[in-house]
């Protein structure tokens, strides 16, 4: 078996499990490694839903024990993402402003 990573049409990525033979674009068929849907369940709106799931990719957090073995790197990717919608917002109160003068 081998690993493979892809993004599916949300731009949300994943690690996979493959037959050594299968070609790297039937990623969406193989076996779940992670991460796990779980921010799904959070109810966040799209892009924040999406970009805590990539942060946790990224950061390979893809089981609760990953998550339990280090809580400071589960909180710096809420926290990195919270930084991100942040930033988007002050953009969007500038071009609310700029709209309004």
């Amino acid at each position: 078996m081998k690993v493979v990573d892809y993004t599916d049409e949300r731009g949300r990525k994943y690690s996979v499990k493959l037959p050594d033979g299968a070609p790297d674009s039937e990623a969406e068929k193989g076996i779940p490694i992670g991460p796990p849907d779980v921010v799904d369940a959070l109810g966040l709106p799209e892009p924040m839903a999406t970009e805590i799931h990539n942060k946790l990719f990224e950061h390979k957090i893809f089981t609760a024990k990953d998550a339990a073995r280090n809580p400071q790197k589960l909180h710096g990717v809420i926290q990195s993402t919270f930084k991100v919608c942040t930033a988007r917002m002050m953009e969007a109160f500038r071009n609310l402003n700029r709209d309004i003068e």
